[in-house]
């Protein structure tokens, strides 16, 4: 599996990867509890990575269902890296080569720990909440869809802790410098113009079909 550490600033850093989520490693038969809790997160995870490969925004939809699908998209690119490391044993680093491999590692290490303690309060905030919304909105014809959204976001953020302590301690790492992460660096103090399209061109020769919204949403989140 590749990871990639990708510029957000001139000091700041952002890990991504596009790998496919794998099925759930779970054995918990779906007639219990569990069981079914996982099933439905897996089907809404489907939902999700549809929702962000086709565009989230499908019509003959209602309102709420509309924002809840893109909500699943958002969730599914935010936490994809997170979710499919869980399940990994080796990794690799790929960061640009004007950064040593060590200081790479070290910016990942301290994503992952700011990761797994974000992703514990957030699984336990939405967790209350879908225990709160499931009893409160029972009258409410046809599927509780606010109770199954946080019901969904708390079992993602647990996957996503279990990820982020996986990446810390079991997680075999080696790094690969690159140049193409480098000119995204670069790309970033240039005018949007001339920085979109550089960006274009360093996630195509990376292969990665949606690293240039990626880094667009990052490099904003800074400024």
């Amino acid at each position: 599996m590749k990871v990639f550490l990708v510029p957000a600033s001139a000091t700041r850093y952002a890990l991504y990867c596009e790998a496919r989520l794998s099925p759930d490693d779970s054995t918990e038969p779906e007639d219990t509890f569990f069981g079914r809790l996982r099933a439905r997160f897996r089907r809404a995870v489907d939902e999700g990575e549809a929702a962000e490969r086709d565009g989230a925004d499908a019509q003959g939809q209602g309102r709420l269902r509309r924002l809840i699908t893109r909500k699943l998209a958002e969730a599914v690119a935010e936490q994809r890296l997170l979710w499919r490391i869980r399940q990994e044993q080796a990794a690799r680093l790929v960061h640009p080569d004007r950064l040593p491999g060590d200081r790479a590692l070290a910016f990942a290490r301290e994503e992952f720990e700011r990761d797994h303690g974000r992703h514990r309060r957030w699984m336990l905030i939405d967790a209350l909440i879908a225990a709160i919304t499931g009893p409160l909105l029972f009258f409410v014809p046809g599927p509780n869809l606010v109770s199954w959204y946080f019901t969904f976001r708390a079992v993602g953020h647990y996957f996503s802790m279990r990820g982020a302590s996986s990446a810390l301690s079991r997680v075999q790492w080696t790094v690969e410098p690159t140049p193409h992460l480098t000119a995204i660096a670069d790309a970033l103090s240039q005018p949007r113009d001339v920085r979109a399209a550089r960006i274009a061109a360093a996630a195509e020769a990376l292969g990665l079909e949606r690293l240039a919204p990626f880094v667009e949403r990052v490099a904003d989140q800074g400024t």
